[in-house]
């Protein structure tokens, strides 16, 4: 207010280091809420004569405020008092409302720049771009640009749409405007579509339009349109930090990690930012190894982590099961740069149950001080993931008490916790919770019902859902797949995947496994070759659990030098493999090669079960006399 004094008193004499929309700003900022929106449009007309003139009648603040106060009402008046953009059936409308020049004033297109950006809510910025269509004779590039940043900004899509339809002339700030405003709604369709247009018209593109294209490849996982968005990039050297690690993004994201990591290995400079989006995708993608190689790069480079660097290393360390690393980045690192941020607590937390340490998860959660939506979720999905159903819905009990906002995520990890006590009653209230909300059409949650009742044995209920799911997914599929084989209905496991193919969804690999584990107990043996000869063409036929539900189809199915022919190509075994492969010869009467592979087994580091040896002995009890019958003699000779 002082400093406004100083300028009215003498008669706008600005220093050059205050420019006039802030004193205006400063000045407006300081008025009754009812007019200060007012006031800053009515600025935006008033010229340095016209300031000079309100100023030769002030002597002071107070009647600085009196002045501007007789003007909003001059601006308030029928014909400037603002009727809302949405009332014109087109921005030509509102041009063609005054076509006088002599009300027809020029507005300098910085100031209305400034006011925009200064704008709170939509009618703020509608009453601005009302004065605009007024009193501006030609449409401007760089205001009709802000005018799209700012209904963006304020969540209004349609309204920024109208003002890029009615522009002239656009430039490349328009398009990647637009563009990035349609991506941030999840239209990527119509992002895709746009961008197609502007290379049409020729647009030059610059480092925030590729960095926004390729954001959208990797969001549509469109490998093909982003290595040609690349191959753009580098013809035009368009490389700097934020470009290659939206390059490196959009690799990771469509699953190319050796492209991802040449990329960030050309870097000739990295930044916080693009070492978190290296390690970031590393994380996500399984690499956990690379991911601490990185870090400690990044660490030896003198850099210091940001929250999202630790967050990503801790999920690294929860999915590879590296406890160790873990309580290290937890001692080293959180405790000393940000100990108190509910993000690094969220991921301690998630970790920590991933690893098995749910004791340690529950003590970072009662020290947290804040806790959101995401931390609840963390601890309720890990008590659940480690066996403590009833655990993790007390936790959610609690959570429902003290009224914290409950997410889609959060119904999926109290529905596995009801699912994995078999707790149908409290499953199905929260059943009757999500018809209730908005989120009973969501295809993940659908999923998860659909599993939680087949996992209750409510064979008939996961049916229902799934019939009255508006969209199926693969997970939708496999979920009722896996539970009708789980459940004695194995032709109905085979009649749902057809279904699932006619629909035009494709089975994963744990799709394939339950099939396959339903042909083996039926004996099916022509609708297993099927099965096998499609995995076949697709990457799931490298999956540990694909080739051990083959291996199971195949000795159930009494074709056991099928079965160990693709036993012994397997590029890796687990348990359950060479469970399949024992269990299969013991049942077919060949107990001396199941006794061999027994051993076999205990030489690679695998420990025998008691599934294992009883069935083994079981079947194998009138085996020749040349072999004592101890178990130790099976396990240890």
């Amino acid at each position: 207010m002082e400093l406004f004094a100083v300028v009215i008193q003498s008669r706008c004499s600005i220093p050059s280091r205050f420019p006039t929309t802030k004193v205006i700003g400063d000045f407006s900022c300081s008025l009754p809420l009812p007019i200060r929106n007012t006031v800053r449009v009515a600025c935006l007309n008033l010229s340095t004569k016209d300031l000079a003139k309100l100023g030769s009648t002030c002597l002071s603040t107070e009647q600085a405020y009196d002045a501007a106060s007789e003007s909003i009402k001059a601006l308030n008046s029928a014909e400037f008092k603002f009727q809302g953009i949405h009332n014109y059936p087109s921005l030509d409308a509102a041009r063609g409302t005054d076509n006088s020049a002599e009300k027809r004033q020029c507005l300098n297109p910085n100031s209305v720049a400034h006011w925009l950006r200064l704008c709170d809510n939509v009618e703020e910025v509608g009453r601005v771009h009302t004065v605009v269509l007024k009193r501006l004779r030609d449409s401007v590039t760089y205001v009709d640009n802000n005018l799209i940043c700012s209904y963006l900004r304020l969540g209004k899509l349609a309204l920024a749409r109208r003002v890029f339809d009615g522009m002239s002339r656009r430039n490349t700030v328009t398009w990647t405007a637009i563009i990035n405003g349609y991506l941030n709604y999840n239209l990527d369709d119509e992002a895709l579509d746009l961008f197609h247009e502007s290379i049409k018209q020729g647009v030059p593109a610059n480092s925030k339009m590729f960095v926004c294209i390729m954001n959208l490849c990797g969001k549509k996982v469109d490998l093909q349109l982003g290595k040609q968005i690349h191959a753009s990039i580098l013809k035009g050297k368009w490389r700097n930090l934020i470009v290659d690690s939206a390059v490196v993004h959009f690799y990771a994201k469509c699953g190319d990690m050796p492209s991802a990591f040449c990329t960030f290995d050309r870097m000739v400079k990295r930044d916080v930012v693009s070492w978190t989006t290296m390690i970031t995708a590393c994380s996500q993608q399984g690499f956990g190894h690379e991911a601490f190689s990185m870090l400690s790069q990044m660490l030896g480079d003198g850099l210091i982590p940001n929250e999202y660097t630790i967050c990503s290393a801790l999920k690294a360390c929860g999915e590879n099961k590296k406890l160790k690393m873990g309580r290290q980045l937890h001692g080293a690192i959180v405790k000393k740069i940000c100990k108190n941020d509910v993000f690094i607590g969220t991921s301690l937390i998630d970790m920590y149950a991933k690893c098995g340490e749910i004791a340690d998860s529950k003590q970072v959660f009662d020290r947290m001080r804040m806790k959101n939506t995401a931390t609840w979720t963390s601890i309720i999905s890990g008590y659940a993931r480690n066996g403590f159903g009833e655990e993790a819905i007390s936790f959610f009990r609690v959570m429902k008490r003290r009224k914290v906002y409950i997410n889609k995520l959060t119904i999926v990890s109290v529905l596995m916790a009801c699912g994995s006590i078999k707790g149908s009653i409290i499953g199905r209230e929260v059943h009757g919770q999500i018809i209730k909300s908005t989120i009973h059409t969501n295809m993940y949650i659908g999923s998860t019902l659909v599993w939680f009742y087949c996992k209750c044995k409510e064979y008939s209920r996961a049916i229902k859902v799934l019939q009255h799911m508006p969209f199926r997914d693969v997970v939708s599929w496999t979920a009722i797949i896996s539970g009708s084989a789980r459940l004695g209905h194995e032709a109905e496991a085979l009649e749902f995947l057809k279904k699932m193919m006619e629909e035009g969804v494709l089975p994963n690999s744990f799709t394939h496994s339950s099939a396959l584990k339903a042909c083996g107990k039926l004996e099916d043996l022509t609708q297993g070759k099927l099965i096998h000869s499609y995995a076949s063409k697709t990457p799931a036929l490298s999956n540990v659990f694909v080739g051990s539900a083959l291996i199971y189809m195949y000795a159930k199915c009494g074709y056991v030098s099928e079965a160990f022919r693709i036993f012994d190509n397997m590029p890796e075994r687990n348990l359950v493999s060479w469970k399949a492969m024992i269990v299969g010869y013991a049942r077919n009467g060949l107990c001396r090669e199941a006794l061999k592979l027994m051993y076999r087994m205990q030489e690679e580091g695998f420990e025998v079960d008691d599934y294992i040896l009883a069935t083994v002995l079981t079947t194998c009890g009138d085996i020749e006399r040349d072999i004592e019958p101890s178990s130790s003699h099976y396990l240890h000779s």
